[in-house]
């Protein structure tokens, strides 16, 4: 039996404006916002899920996702942490 994959990390920030905002350390120009949390999630697995098809599509490995203690401290300093399932790609 495989182990089951291991989810991206992603941090949900407020914003000036009020909407959340979302971003991967392991996917810099992966982001997506919400008006609530809820929501910021949702399109953050959709953001997710575009990224990695991006990547495979261009012929690229989609990285494993890292571990909490591999994340620099700036990054992890304010916001809330989720955990992102990976997406299923489909060939």
């Amino acid at each position: 039996m495989l182990a089951p994959s291991r989810p991206f990390i992603a941090f949900i920030r407020r914003q000036a404006d009020a909407e959340f905002h979302v971003s991967f350390p392991d996917f810099p120009g992966c982001v997506s916002s919400g008006r609530t949390i809820a929501e910021a999630r949702r399109n953050a697995e959709h953001a997710l899920a575009q990224q990695c098809w991006r990547l495979r599509h261009a012929g690229r490995f989609v990285p494993p996702p890292s571990y909490i203690h591999e994340i620099g401290a700036g990054e992890r300093a304010d916001g809330l942490l989720i955990l992102v399932p990976q997406p299923t790609l489909a060939s």
